[in-house]
């Protein structure tokens, strides 16, 4: 009898990669024109760039900071500092021979006043979002670095300016330092009547009223519940009295009681 032995032979796979030749570090670089604004009150670490003769990033690991002169503000030697007032230091960072001084705004916001429910229509110009940073003392902080997030395909900023780019629901978050603001932003598509209004749709519909004047619309029976709100037009500031006429309803945020009937302007099937 011939016995066949059949030895498996591992699979290895072998990766190979080029790795990239960047050279010697040749430039340090921190914030903006090496000039940092730090509206934090607690600890943070300074951004520092580290780059070679060709523009490549290099790790930035290894460069040490040290206090030069100005506002006295702690600082380690790793470069996390702690802006307890407002003021500006000179920090010398230095990595091996290289050595560039870093201007360090200390601009400390304690809170940020802003926020909350904000209802824009489609077509309708931009509306300025508005928002404060103060200090611990409550005094406006002017200087300050901030960032912001949203959805793009709902709302647009132009500086602190949105704008309505199609109907929804989404929030806008501006964080300044460790502080931060929320808004919660509905986006409603003008309309001439809520008749076929669909879940999760927003629909404005106008109504101009005269002093004394009533006006009535009929909401399609449906198992979602609706949210109405009173939006002011452009030209006006004056919003009517809302109620609501047999209809299970939940005051929330509507303005008036049921049973009687003044004009919805934006409604909204959830």
């Amino acid at each position: 009898m011939i016995v066949y032995l059949l030895m498996r032979v591992p699979c290895v796979l072998v990766l190979f990669a080029l790795a990239g030749c960047n050279g010697r570090p040749a430039r340090l670089v921190a914030g903006i024109a090496d000039t940092v604004v730090v509206n934090n009150w607690r600890p943070m670490q300074l951004p520092m760039h580290v780059f070679d003769a060709a523009g490549h990033v290099l790790p930035d690991t290894g460069v040490r900071f040290q206090w030069i002169s100005g506002a006295r503000v702690p600082v380690s030697s790793r470069g996390v500092v702690t802006c307890t007032h407002a003021g500006d230091a000179t920090l010398n960072a230095s990595l091996g021979s290289l050595v560039t001084q870093v201007l360090v705004r200390c601009r400390p916001v304690h809170e940020l006043l802003g926020g909350g429910l904000l209802s824009l229509v489609l077509g309708d110009s931009s509306q300025l979002l508005s928002f404060a940073p103060v200090d611990s003392a409550g005094r406006p902080v002017t200087l300050i670095a901030a960032s912001v997030s949203y959805d793009s395909t709902i709302v647009s900023l132009e500086g602190w300016r949105i704008q309505a780019r199609a109907s929804g629901r989404t929030s806008v978050d501006i964080y300044i330092g460790d502080a931060w603001a929320h808004w919660w932003v509905s986006v409603y598509e003008r309309a001439s009547t809520v008749e076929g209004i669909r879940p999760g749709q927003g629909l404005a519909v106008p109504v101009r009223l005269g002093g004394g004047e009533m006006h009535g619309l009929q909401l399609p029976p449906s198992p979602p519940t609706y949210t109405v709100t009173m939006l002011p037009d452009r030209d006006t500031l004056r919003v009517p009295r809302l109620a609501m006429v047999s209809a299970n309803c939940d005051g929330g945020f509507m303005t008036g009681v049921c049973p009687r009937t003044n004009p919805p302007i934006a409604g909204n099937s959830s």
